[in-house]
């Protein structure tokens, strides 16, 4: 065995010219933390070869270009380096200059006045941020090993920082302010090295830590962003003056009281506003609105365990400031129901999202576009859980104006507003694109981008003509075969501006066409919704369309119609499948709440539930023309197509049809356009015609023909 070295000739001489510690005071500090990570842990470990031998060309190998030794020998058995190593660490610890660096220090300084950190807590939060940053003490942790436990990293803590382990134990502990805030915390499920085994909110953070000067709002940036100032105001918002009129008291409040534990659910279609909503409420709070970013630094997506440790980083590091957060796409964590071959991804952190629910400091919106991803039980813990559904047909057309920048005149904007399912982002995207190019038709470029994404939601296309609520010329409720006066039943409902009526009979019969009369006579708008505007592939779908429909209906101040109603209100007794219940049930529900003029129209009224006819105030049929009502509609149409008048023969065969109905003779009118009638003998063949087609007299039950 060879002789050890006296030691008083060998001196600790470290040379930093080729690594990336530059500052004195950092130099002094990781030589000390990389003695003793040698002295006490890493002694035995990779730079010491098979012979049991220590080679100097592996310690500066190891170390980057730095030497520990200063001696002419090569060679050092493990007894002579950790000998001296240690004499070093002695003389160094004796030296007692281990201020940190003036820029880190001032920012760790910061995040502990906010955090109120203890000494160790601002040690370890030191050693994190230069171990991440510098290779040189990266190098030095990887001799600890690769695949270091949870007691074996805190136990590496203690002995490089020369901190109590309890003291350690109590730093990373579930409710610790670093753990609380993911400002650092330990992975424990994994066997790692200890620069993986403690991870922090992003490496940006830590750079920032010793490279910026700027308040701790600037050092989160890439992680929390704050959000620039919205176009709109509280006005264009005035489909949620109810909630807005709760939801900006209550914030205001617990601004002024720092209540603790305030989270708002905004919810609803994409493009509806909700981010712009949020950015309103906070200029009018006159507070500033923090976003938790959806993309790192290099614009990738950022996943929702990772955005969930901003967000809460975000709560430590900003509570000393007005502010309220913002977290978008918050389905990203809340979701509830995984896919085919996988559990729902959040149920086991039901819990652990409660707690933070219950505990967030900054008042925070969340924002989702998806509200039945969110389980219920996490729902109830909002305090306000807001929907902004598409705005009423009169702010959409002033938004429609607004975003479409003159591409649009004054009658493509009334056609478009009609459509409740043109959000607002979809208009501001679609008019992006036509700006761009140049097209002779813009209204109907405009309309084929729309109609594109439409069907791509799932929803129909517009409807390209205007006047689909107006009456037909000639319309006149004494060419209505019913029970009672329909003039008079109109003024009664002008009266009292409340009526819940199911109008039934055969196709054609002028139900849809009754409810455009109630409308014009009410001087209100005419909401008119098909069944195939309401029925949904989706589950809960088709509920959410009539919720919408009714809601509409009561912003609008508009009578809404139902047309088809048998679609979605069909007997319950019959179902097979829940969601046949459901529909039914939520129609119910709307047409009790619903205080204005709802008529709904049906062909199969035999198919209706029996509880709804209980719903309605009055059931009335609408039957095939009577003789004379069909006589006084031919002769009418006859001097409006200016043909010549019927001769007493041809008025005799009009009221021996049977079966006619107005909806014949629209049919008849409409064909006119590209079909021009000849004479009144080609009218009263085609009358004959559109009889034939219902194959009545062979025996086929139309509606309600008996």
């Amino acid at each position: 065995m060879r002789r050890r070295k006296h030691r008083q000739t060998n001196t600790l001489a470290i040379d930093f010219e080729k690594s990336d510690l530059i500052d004195k005071q950092l130099i002094d500090k990781a030589s000390l933390w990389i003695l003793r990570i040698i002295v006490n842990l890493g002694g035995h470990r990779d730079f010491i070869d098979k012979d049991n031998y220590v080679s100097k060309e592996n310690i500066l190998s190891f170390l980057n270009g730095t030497q520990f030794l200063n001696t002419k020998d090569d060679n050092y058995t493990r007894e002579d380096a950790l000998s001296y190593f240690n004499d070093s660490l002695v003389k160094l610890t004796q030296q007692k200059k281990f201020k940190t660096n003036k820029l880190l220090s001032k920012n760790i300084a910061q995040i502990s006045s906010l955090m109120s950190l203890n000494k160790y807590e601002e040690q370890i939060l030191e050693f994190v941020v230069l171990m991440k940053q510098y290779e040189l003490l990266d190098d030095a942790v990887d001799l600890l090993g690769c695949e270091l436990n949870t007691t074996q990293a805190k136990r590496a803590l203690s002995t490089i920082l020369s901190i109590p382990k309890k003291e350690i134990d109590k730093a990373f502990t579930s409710d610790s302010k670093f753990s609380k805030s993911s400002l650092l915390t330990i992975n424990k499920t994994n066997k790692l090295s200890l620069d993986r085994k403690i991870d922090s909110i992003n490496d940006v953070f830590l750079d920032n830590l010793l490279n910026l000067d700027e308040d701790i709002s600037v050092m989160i940036k890439e992680s929390v962003k704050v959000c620039n100032r919205s176009e709109l105001k509280l006005k264009d918002y005035k489909h949620l003056s109810k909630d807005l009129a709760i939801l900006l008291p209550y914030l205001q409040s617990v601004k002024k009281y720092k209540t603790k534990g305030v989270n708002i659910l905004l919810y609803g279609l994409p493009g509806t506003g909700k981010t712009e909503l949020a950015k309103v409420i906070a200029q009018k709070l006159k507070v500033k609105l923090y976003e938790v970013s959806y993309t790192d630094e290099d614009d990738e997506p950022i996943d929702g365990t990772k955005r969930l440790k901003a967000y809460k980083s975000a709560q430590a590091l900003l509570s000393n400031k007005k502010t309220i957060l913002m977290y978008d796409e918050a389905e990203d964590i809340f979701e509830s129901t995984g896919g085919f071959f996988t559990p729902p991804t959040r149920q086991k952190d039901k819990a652990w999202i409660n707690r933070i629910l219950e505990t967030n400091i900054l008042p925070t919106i969340w924002i989702t576009n998806n509200i039945d991803s969110i389980d219920n039980a996490l729902i109830r813990r909002f305090d306000i859980a807001i929907e902004v559904p598409i705005p009423v047909k009169a702010k959409r057309a002033e938004i429609i104006q607004k975003y479409s920048k003159g591409i649009l005149d004054k009658k493509s904007i009334e056609i478009l507003a009609k459509n409740e399912n043109i959000a607002p982002a979809l208009i501001s995207t679609t008019a992006k694109v036509l700006s761009n190019i140049n097209t002779r038709n813009r209204y109907k470029a405009f309309t084929h981008l729309l109609n594109n994404t439409l069907k791509a939601q799932g929803f129909g296309k517009i409807n390209q003509d205007s006047n689909t609520n107006s009456l037909p010329n000639l319309y006149n409720p004494d060419y209505i075969n019913t029970t009672i006066d329909l003039k008079e039943l109109a003024q009664g409902i002008k009266q009292t501006k409340n009526a819940r009526i199911c109008l039934y009979g055969a196709a054609g019969t002028g139900k849809s066409a009754f409810g455009k009369y109630i409308a014009e006579i009410l001087q209100k708008p005419l909401l008119l919704k098909k069944g195939s505007d309401l029925i949904s592939m989706y589950v809960g779908g088709t509920e959410k369309n009539i919720a919408s429909a009714f809601r509409e209906a009561k912003e609008e101040n508009a009578v809404l119609v139902f047309d088809e109603i048998d679609s979605f209100l069909s007997d319950r007794t019959q179902a097979k499948q829940s969601w046949e219940v459901t529909q039914v049930n939520e129609m119910l529900v709307q047409m009790e709440n619903f205080n204005g003029v709802f008529i709904a129209t049906t062909n199969l009224m035999d198919n209706l539930d029996k509880a709804s006819l209980r719903r309605f105030d009055l059931k009335l049929e609408f039957n095939f023309l009577k003789s004379k009502q069909a006589k006084k509609i031919f002769m009418s149409y006859c001097k409006e197509l200016r043909l010549s008048k019927p001769s007493v023969s041809m008025q005799s065969s009009i009221e021996n049809l049977k079966y006619l109905t107005p909806g014949d003779f629209a049919a008849i009118i409409r064909q006119h356009r590209f079909r021009p009638i000849a004479d009144i003998k080609d009218f009263m063949q085609r009358l004959e015609d559109e009889i034939s087609v219902k194959n009545i007299d062979n025996g086929f039950k139309m509606g309600f023909i008996k």
